[in-house]
């Protein structure tokens, strides 16, 4: 598959969830089905989504999950884990083959859940369009694997996880309200969140941005901004370079969570060109005009789970740099 297509794939995986999952540079295929034998004792899920990986891994089922999907790769143990497939390829004989007691997916997915359903898997959705379903699926997973299955006449389960889901939701909740209680009073500026973009063409020629989102409105909400796409049809609506001169943003955010890897030295290369393609478009636009176009390389800026808590802090101190000594990393 050449660069052009594998990136195609990568937007298409980030509209079919909203959320963004740019993050599918793919993970080694190296660990065998035989490694997840070790928990045959244990209650046994496999993950479709990186914000499900990392969702399981915060409620602490580090030895429960025993599959992820092909893009996965945080927390590193996740990369170690066998891989059944992502979007349209999912490897069921695999998903068979190690037995769970529970596949977890995103609302979004009809693919998968029928081809399990036939094969009697249970199938556990969540929704991770938002932040609030994000905070739901905290407490309903742990309720949920807290009761466990019953395989081969004993019961399985994960004792404590419905304590550990409550607990890092009241966490993640506090830690968003003291970001909104800091910002709430301050002047928003109006946000453009770039989520996909080709790069160094010299210009904005076709760029996916933040439309009706809920997870991006809600986080721009709370770190003190106001998304510009809000009212534009569709999740993640195409603009160009004119387009951008209408909305005219007082803050560019160019996401630049493609999945691959970058050093320093890269990092700085292919920012020097994201800057340039913004700056084609002239002084008409405020957040050029003003210095203010961010480029986000953290992938956790576009997967909606346990670490979209850092995005929004992170949100926070670029969106209102005055509150750098407050909001906490």
């Amino acid at each position: 598959m050449n660069t052009l297509s594998k990136r195609r794939l990568l937007l298409l995986a980030l509209l079919l969830v909203l959320a963004f999952l740019p993050i599918f540079n793919g993970c080694e295929r190296g660990a065998r089905v035989e490694d997840a034998a070790r928990t045959s004792d244990s209650l046994r899920i496999i993950s479709t989504a990186p914000s499900i990986t990392e969702t399981l891994f915060a409620l602490g089922l580090d030895d429960e999950v025993v599959a992820v999907s092909d893009y996965c790769k945080y927390p590193e143990r996740a990369k170690e884990l066998p891989k059944i497939g992502s979007l349209y390829e999912y490897n069921v004989e695999k998903i068979v083959e190690l037995e769970p007691d529970y596949v977890v997916v995103l609302k979004e997915n009809e693919i998968l859940p029928p081809r399990l359903a036939k094969l009697g898997i249970e199938v556990v959705k969540v929704d991770h369009t938002s932040l609030e379903g994000v905070f739901d699926s905290f407490e309903s997973l742990g309720k949920l694997f807290e009761h466990g299955a019953l395989r081969g006449g004993v019961l399985r389960r994960a004792v404590g996880a419905h304590d550990r889901g409550l607990a890092l939701r009241r966490e993640q909740e506090s830690r968003l309200e003291s970001i909104r209680a800091r910002t709430s009073k301050l002047t928003k500026p109006r946000v453009l969140v770039s989520i996909y973009r080709t790069l160094g063409t010299g210009k904005i020629s076709e760029a996916y941005i933040a439309g009706a989102n809920p997870f991006f409105n809600s986080a721009l909400e709370i770190a003190g901004g106001v998304n510009v796409g809000r009212d534009l049809p569709g999740v993640a609506p195409t603009t160009n370079a004119e387009g951008v001169v209408s909305l005219n943003p007082d803050v560019i955010l160019d996401l630049s969570t493609d999945g691959i890897e970058r050093d320093a030295a890269a990092r700085e290369r292919d920012g020097a060109l994201r800057s340039a393609d913004w700056e084609a478009l002239g002084s008409e636009v405020v957040a050029v005009r003003d210095g203010r176009v961010y480029q986000i390389f953290d992938d956790y800026a576009t997967v909606p789970g346990p670490r979209a808590i850092l995005f929004i802090e992170d949100l926070a101190r670029l969106l209102h740099p005055e509150l750098e000594p407050s909001v906490e990393q």
